[in-house]
């Protein structure tokens, strides 16, 4: 996977297939990411909308590496299209009675630092424990909001502040010219802080996740089978 760029105009670009064809390639996925002015009048969110070429290709007709060619890859593409990056503010509320909200119902966010999944992963583990342990009333909805909600409040506020990849913003602030190693422009510590504070607000630190409980106990997964 690479990620090249700041956070106003950015590409990304991984494969998505197990192995190569017949012909040695593989399938790949890639992002070429604009960020448009708080005052341009952009289009209505849409998810299945064919991207035109002319409104972000002209951005990165420059952007050849050697070993990756943004442009002809983007110009050879079969299929391209248009998704926004939207978030919402965090909400106050997500229970009403014995309704409750969760995943980007509850907590939409920047796909930044790849964590919508994650965290509605970790909505159902929650909302799960709570159920086995209060039933399926109102008070477990209540429990499962009392964690969930200040826990993906940060991480939606963080994300919309380029989460771990503020490190590549902070190097095109230091370093438009360019730069031949990264840690003259952005020193090991603070490359290294930015994401550990990342992977704090997100509840992923390898030490301190491994130190907790299960979320969903053994005996309680056999409880609700």
């Amino acid at each position: 996977m690479i990620m090249a760029g700041h956070e106003i105009l950015k590409f990304v670009c991984y494969p998505i297939s197990k192995a190569p064809d017949a012909a040695g390639n593989h399938l790949i996925n890639w992002v070429a990411e604009r960020h448009m002015p708080p005052t341009y009048q952009w289009r209505r969110e849409d998810y299945n909308r064919t991207a035109k070429l002319d409104e972000f290709l002209p951005w990165f007709e420059s952007w050849q590496f050697g070993w990756l060619d943004v442009p002809g890859l983007i110009k050879n593409c079969p299929h391209a299209y248009e998704y926004p990056l939207v978030d919402r503010d965090p909400v106050s509320q997500w229970t009403f009675g014995r309704v409750t909200l969760m995943g980007d119902a509850a907590h939409p966010m920047y796909p930044i630092g790849s964590n919508g999944a994650s965290q509605a992963i970790l909505d159902a583990r929650a909302i799960t424990r709570e159920i086995l342990a209060h039933g399926p009333t109102h008070a477990a909805l209540v429990a499962y909001e009392a964690e969930r909600r200040p826990a993906t409040t940060s991480l939606v506020l963080l994300n919309r502040k380029n989460g771990p990849e503020q490190v590549m913003q902070l190097v095109e602030e230091r370093a438009p010219g360019g730069y031949d190693v990264v840690t003259d422009v952005l020193s090991q510590q603070e490359l290294e802080d930015i994401a550990a504070n990342y992977k704090r607000v997100a509840g992923f630190q390898v030490e301190a996740l491994n130190a907790k409980p299960a979320i969903v106990s053994a005996d309680a997964r056999r409880m609700g089978t």
